[in-house]
């Protein structure tokens, strides 16, 4: 999703000249979607050697785990005896940790060639080794859960087995979702992933594979550029001309680009009805009432906290409709549309930053975190260690994340294209990729990996360091409002656009545990009147606005876009508190990054300062945007109506 953090920094530009000298000899490319992979300098590509030295070590460290699986089974039934215990749970996360590197190296590898079937191949081989490994060890849940208190308590005094206990005992917390030994086995052939000990956006449904192959094969349209120029739109630029300050552009492009999604509206209907109804059938073969409780259990987190999300932005809407107004009269429109929701509000907010100025302006801007953070982002960030993956080619897959493997270092995907959009997305997937590092140096194998809701909290928290840095660097009226319009924006689309995307997920799970049929058309009108209800009677929606939902994955990460919304509230919350108070409260929440899956994700927020259980972080982040509002439009000389 995109990061928008704009500003006017002509004041910059002989800062950035000197910082930008240790990267001056990476070679100099000009970012183009349309290229080929071998037309990016290779030193812009990820290194995937650190996890296989060819695909022969690939291949051959896929048939050794698979060799070593039935070793397993020989602890079967034996898990009362402590020490079994103990080398039944080495062996497993040896050969967890192992299949995780096989997968995550098919995984990126395939990412950034989409159309290459020997990719696809190997990545379906890696995905069934995974399943392999879940169902050789469904045992070993099923005979932990059914020790009693007294047993466990007699093998926690074995030290062997007492470096296990934050895993065991979060385990033990959903006893009661476990089925019978024949259930279990017919649920992991089903591919239930409740249980699943790796990132769920890592082992994909067949629904989920169905969404990313339709979208690979779809021919997408040929736009028009402002110099009127024919260019072949792909998701990789798509951003780029939806943002696009010609509006003839930027109206083209959308409207192409959803009309395009209609024509294949009912596909799109079958993958994702069939994602939640997979979801549901999960939830309910285990007990739970709905298929959110489920996902919310699986990283102990409270159902209330994402209701009070939904709750508190929906008693917050006025300060978006009023966002709304302030957009339409800043751009001088008569209306406002979903293509107006991206371009620049301020016309002298856009400035082109290099990626090589970009990896210099990060360290400095993010230094309130400690000179260790910075030491590891700076490592991070020189395309020549082979963390990250820079530009966009032809067929690479749109977006960015982070992904890691244990006992490696972090992997970062970007589609870099020279924006201050790009760079606060580059602050927020090193916010991941350093609380990885962060957490695998720190925990086991076994606790180093966080839940998706303390993921979006780092990354966010490094987004609003960066826009506070540049709020302080803002030397004349027009910078100053281009911050301001760019904090606007980063609230908009990361807490009141996840939350409506996160209000459009529980209602079409709601409509499948109904038994309500999930059809095209309801999903066009359910997303269709979000919109409307979330920007209010001051902003046209269009015919096709309706079918925005189809393209975005999220939705098939099983309840994860809620994290977003909260991520930034709370790192809002934090980056206030590391600001005025330094370094203790910068060690509290390294502490929490550093804490992987060690203790409850709601304690270890805690340790950062802040406490999701109310809703007075999201509150407070939407009070700053409605003071915000205000703010720009004084700086504009816009009047908003009462």
């Amino acid at each position: 999703m995109p990061r928008r953090i704009v500003a006017y920094l002509l004041f910059l530009l002989p800062l950035l000249a000197a910082a930008a000298a240790p990267a001056a000899d990476l070679p100099a490319y000009t970012p183009d979607a349309n290229a080929s992979r071998d037309q990016v300098p290779d030193v812009y590509k990820w290194d995937l050697t650190p996890l296989f030295a060819d695909v022969a070590a690939w291949e051959a460290e896929l048939v050794a785990v698979d060799a070593a699986l039935p070793g397993l089974a020989a602890y079967q039934g034996k898990l009362k005896d402590p020490q079994a215990l103990a080398g039944c749970l080495d062996l497993y996360f040896s050969l967890h940790d192992r299949a995780s590197r096989v997968a995550q190296y098919t995984n990126l590898a395939l990412d950034t060639n989409l159309t290459d079937q020997e990719l696809q191949a190997r990545q379906q081989r890696s995905l069934g080794l995974m399943d392999r490994v879940t169902a050789a060890s469904g045992f070993i849940r099923g005979e932990l859960l059914a020790l009693d208190a007294k047993a466990m308590d007699k093998a926690y005094r074995h030290q062997d087995v007492a470096k296990y206990k934050p895993y065991i005992e979060n385990l033990r917390r959903r006893a009661s979702r476990i089925l019978s030994a024949d259930g279990e086995r017919a649920l992991q052939l089903a591919g239930d992933n409740l249980w699943a000990e790796i990132d769920l956006n890592e082992i994909p449904s067949g629904y989920e594979d169905a969404f990313g192959a339709l979208l690979s094969d779809i021919a997408w349209p040929v736009v028009h550029d402002a110099e009127g120029r024919e260019v072949q739109m792909t998701l990789s630029n798509y951003g780029r001309f939806r943002a696009s300050p010609d509006r003839k552009v930027r109206a083209e492009a959308v409207t192409a680009f959803l009309e395009t999604l209609r024509r294949f509206q009912h596909a799109f209907a079958a993958t994702l009805g069939g994602q939640f109804e997979l979801d549901v059938t999960y939830a309910r073969a285990r007990g739970y009432d709905t298929a959110l409780a489920a996902y919310l259990d699986k990283d102990d987190i409270p159902v209330a906290v994402h209701d009070n999300l939904i709750a508190a932005v929906n008693a917050n809407l006025d300060p978006l409709h009023r966002y709304v107004e302030l957009r339409r009269k800043a751009l001088g429109l008569d209306s406002l549309h979903l293509y107006d929701l991206y371009v620049p509000m301020v016309a002298a907010a856009e400035k082109d930053v290099p990626f090589p100025q970009a990896i210099e302006i990060l360290p400095d801007a993010l230094s309130a975190l400690g000179p260790d953070y910075v030491a590891q982002l700076r490592e991070g960030l020189d395309p020549r260690h082979g963390w990250i993956d820079v530009y966009p080619s032809n067929d690479k897959d749109s977006g960015a994340f982070s992904a890691s493997v244990y006992g490696r270092h972090p992997y970062v995907k970007m589609n870099y294209q020279d924006s201050l959009d790009d760079l606060s997305t580059l602050a927020h997937e090193y916010g991941h990729a350093i609380h990885s590092s962060l957490a695998m140096a720190h925990q086991p194998y076994w606790t180093h990996r966080y839940v998706p809701f303390l993921a979006e909290i780092a990354s966010t928290c490094n987004e609003a360091l960066l826009s506070d840095w540049l709020v302080a660097r803002a030397a004349s009226k027009d910078e100053k409002a281009g911050l301001l319009a760019a904090e606007l924006e980063s609230i908009r689309q990361t807490i009141y656009r996840q939350t409506l995307f996160s209000e459009f997920e529980r209602a079409v799970h709601g409509y499948v545990e109904a038994g309500t049929p999930v059809t095209a058309a309801l999903l066009d009108d359910t997303y269709r009147g979000l919109v409307q209800k979330y920007y209010g009677p001051g902003f046209s929606v269009d015919a096709n606005d309706g079918m925005e939902w189809a393209y975005i994955p999220h939705f098939y990460y099983k309840y994860y876009v809620y994290s977003y919304a909260t991520g930034l509230s709370c790192g809002i919350a934090i980056a206030e508190n590391v600001k005025a108070h330094g370094k203790p409260a910068a060690d509290g929440y390294l502490q929490m990054l550093e804490g992987g899956c060690a203790e409850p994700p709601l304690d270890l927020l805690k340790k950062a300062g802040v406490d999701l259980t109310r809703p007075d972080a999201i509150n407070a982040a939407l009070q700053r945007f409605d003071r915000t509002v205000t703010e720009l439009a004084d700086l504009l000389g816009v009047k908003l109506d009462d």
